[in-house]
């Protein structure tokens, strides 16, 4: 925290070094938080010694003379000696007088304290990122350094609102610091705040607050550069200062809301318009003419909600019930019912849902006896490939006892019996293979192919459903005894092969 307030008086202390040199001739121009200071004339060291005056130990200035034809550029940096960084081919003798020859030559060879000495037009020029010790000490947070609320509101009001993303919601939170800004006066929007420069209290609530938040994940159809609806709502707005951009704000939150309800957008930048189709009962189209829905913030408010309530995580059918109740609206634009809109789609939801729900309902208890037929009728097969695999494996005790007997009995010779012991074995081998590739394989497949048969025939079931279909005792203990079956009946045929082999 200590490093923020002194990265945030540092701020603060530039921001009026900035307004100062302005006001003594000076030319300032700024571009977000970058601003660029120049000064002409012909006396480079009293320039730059106003600038030190004024700012301290400054970042990176370029002083560039002009002698006739001529010129070099001096550059300068915190902590470094000036170097000459560039110059222009030059005519000593005829761009300078004798006396001055010697200090021009010095000049062109590097030396940039003789450059500084020569007589000629020079303008400084000072660059700085006024928020780069905000950077530094808070990196989670873009920080923009504006010099007046109407800055601001040229971000939000000047932009196309198809392509606010970038500034509104950007991968990191923004916190804008107004220069003018009274004390007492702050706006919080989803993914950024204007705050008053001065206000060291103000800043740190808002950096509080954005630091922690998550990454943007802005996801408006046919608009890739657009903002949210969720980055331009106003959540926080204290003073009066700000109640303009507020409004402002409002009125692109409740547009992003109805271009994500849309069926389609399409951009007319050449005219600086949208075209918003929807497509419900009806197919309707209406004209943006300036991008933005002129609502009030009532009916804003109830956009905002209506998306948020037909974009939640468990929604199924709220924005098609949002498309139904809007293509009624023919001659007139639906956002200017929002509120209409939403009690009516809430409605209209709600009787679908009443035919969804038994519809589910149904197919819940379809699943379920489907899943429970399956694994009866596995556990029939299971017991069936049993009692065959303990027939073969008695049969196979047996022959292996007429071929012990016979050749005790000497009704066969030892190489007979021997002959008939390797065709037994390799029988019982056949029988493995014949067990893991043929009879084994449709033990499993009914429960192994139950997830994706769930998903087709009962497609009106969440995951979580399905799931919970799948893990019914009955199901898992089908799926057991098929797992052991597979495994005791290849055992049992080659526990009966080595018999066969070794057993005399």
């Amino acid at each position: 925290m200590d490093e923020f307030i002194g990265a945030l008086r540092e701020t603060r202390e530039w921001s009026a070094s900035v307004r100062i040199l302005g006001a003594s001739g000076w030319t300032v121009t700024r571009n977000l938080s970058s601003v660029s200071i120049v000064k002409s004339g012909d006396n480079p060291a009293k320039m730059l010694a106003d600038l030190n005056n004024s700012l301290g130990q400054v970042g990176r200035i370029a002083a560039e003379g002009k002698f006739g034809e001529a010129s070099l550029v001096v550059q300068m940096a915190a902590g470094a000696n000036p170097v000459v960084s560039r110059r222009s081919p030059v005519d000593y003798l005829q761009t300078f007088s004798r006396e001055l020859i010697d200090t021009a030559t010095d000049a062109w060879a590097g030396d940039a304290d003789a450059a500084l000495a020569l007589p000629g037009r020079w303008t400084v020029t000072l660059t700085h990122d006024l928020a780069s010790a905000l950077t530094t000490a808070e990196p989670s947070v873009t920080w923009r350094v504006l010099p007046e609320v109407s800055s601001v509101e040229a971000l939000l009001v000047d932009v196309p609102v198809w392509a606010l993303g970038p500034t509104w919601d950007a991968e990191k939170p923004a916190i804008f610091l107004v220069e003018n800004l009274e004390e007492g006066n702050v706006l919080h929007l989803g993914r950024s705040a204007i705050v008053p420069l001065s206000s060291a209290t103000d800043s740190s609530q808002a950096k509080q607050i954005f630091a922690r938040s998550a990454a943007s994940q802005r996801r408006v159809p046919n608009c890739p550069e657009a903002a949210s609806p969720k980055a331009l709502t106003p959540t926080l707005r204290t003073g009066l200062r700000l109640v303009d951009l507020e409004r402002a704000a409002w009125r692109r939150c409740a547009t992003m809301s109805w271009v994500a309800l849309s069926t389609k957008v399409e951009i007319l930048r050449a005219d600086g318009a949208l075209v918003v189709e929807i497509f419900g009962l009806q197919r309707v189209t209406h004209r943006l003419e300036r991008a933005v829905v002129e609502v009030d913030e009532y009916q804003a408010r109830r956009a905002y909600e209506m998306w948020e309530w037909a974009s939640a995580p468990d929604a199924v059918d709220q924005r098609l019930a949002v498309q139904q109740v809007a293509s009624l609206y023919r001659d007139q634009p639906p956002w200017e019912r929002s509120a209409d809109v939403y009690e009516a789609a809430a409605a209209v939801f709600a009787t679908l849902r009443r035919d969804a729900v038994s519809e589910v309902l149904l197919s819940r208890r379809s699943a379920r006896t489907l899943a429970l037929d399956i694994a009866n009728r596995t556990t029939e097969q299971v017991v069936a490939a049993a009692r065959v695999a303990i027939e073969r494996s008695v049969a196979s005790l047996l022959a292996i006892g007429g071929v012990i007997i016979a050749q005790t009995t000497k009704v066969l010779t030892d190489g007979q019996a021997q002959d008939l012991r390797i065709l037994l074995f390799f029988f019982l081998i056949g029988l493995i293979l014949w067990n893991a590739a043929v009879e084994g394989p449709p033990l499993s497949a009914p429960l192994d192919n139950l997830r994706k048969d769930l998903r087709t025939v009962a497609d009106l079931l969440t995951d979580s459903e399905r799931d919970e279909i799948l893990r019914l005792e009955s199901i898992v203990s089908a799926r057991r005894t098929v797992f052991r079956i597979r495994l005791v009946v290849p055992a049992v045929y080659a526990v009966a092969a080595l018999a066969a082999l070794l057993v005399r």
